[in-house]
């Protein structure tokens, strides 16, 4: 068994070239992270553990969307809440009861939690982290490693 062709992730590769600043959108799912002409740039869909990629080779996702999918792809309770909420809509001027519920949820089920903060990006709470823990210790410097996601 042979490596999977991967001409068409090759060519959206090559048109990303001087479009798209470093030819991707987030470092951590660039080619860079993997072999050079055995694995492929793009991705287009995916079931549960699986995703396959635009020239229509399959793979098991181990990486798991950089971290957020422990549920998978397309998982059908998943897919059908986002489903009823983009009928009400979705990103508010204001908030959002969700945000106040699920907060509660968190503390309820995390032993210890007694208040819950949102983000967007796993840079955002690190630089969270390292301010908690400035003010916490009452010290400058914090020494850290490693990947910052989970």
């Amino acid at each position: 068994m042979g490596y999977p062709t991967i001409d068409a992730s090759n060519a959206l590769w090559a048109r990303a070239q001087g479009l798209i600043p470093s030819g991707t959108q987030t470092l951590a799912k660039g080619p860079g992270q993997w072999s050079d002409g055995v694995a492929p740039k793009y991705l287009c869909r995916g079931k549960g553990s699986r995703v396959w990629d635009v020239d229509g080779n399959d793979y098991v996702d181990l990486v798991m969307g950089v971290g957020p999918l422990s549920l998978g792809y397309a998982h059908p309770e998943v897919d059908a809440a986002i489903a009823a909420q983009l009928k009400d809509g979705i990103t508010f001027s204001l908030m959002h009861p969700l945000e106040v519920e699920v907060a509660e949820l968190v503390r309820d089920v995390v032993p210890g939690v007694e208040s819950v903060r949102y983000s967007k990006t796993g840079a955002d709470v690190t630089s969270a982290a390292i301010r908690v823990a400035r003010a916490f210790t009452g010290k400058s410097k914090v020494l850290c490693c490693g990947y910052h996601g989970w």
